[in-house]
């Protein structure tokens, strides 16, 4: 996997000690994995997944005009992942415990991430 600059990597820091976050993911647009924290997990498979989820939200709410979808939400009886932009090139997907509130999380994600544009 690629190096993040020293930036994203304080920010993936920060995220993985948040209470519930089970997993943080940095892939590429081209669904390529670039960053985990996780181990023993089908890393390939699942960035082509958020990928392809985070590009067809793209696609469906461009059709009724409703601008640049902030995050995409997926929720399980076990466990949440929600996914979100980073940039033109990347994308962030968190694994959280079904219990984490997924606004406050993507509200710290999203200053984080605008810390460094």
């Amino acid at each position: 996997m690629k190096s993040m600059t020293k930036n994203y990597k304080e920010i993936l820091r920060e995220l993985e000690m948040e209470k519930g976050v089970e997993g943080v993911f940095i892939v590429s647009r081209d669904g390529l994995p670039v960053y985990t924290n996780i181990e023993n997990f089908h890393v390939e498979v699942f960035s082509a997944m958020v990928a392809t989820i985070l590009s067809s939200a793209e696609i469906a709410i461009d059709e009724i005009k409703g601008g640049v979808p902030k995050f995409v939400v997926i929720e399980g009886k076990n466990r949440k992942i929600v996914v979100g932009g980073a940039g033109p090139d990347y994308l962030i997907a968190v694994v959280t415990s079904p219990d984490v509130e997924f606004l406050d999380l993507m509200q710290k994600i999203g200053k984080e991430l605008g810390k460094n544009d």
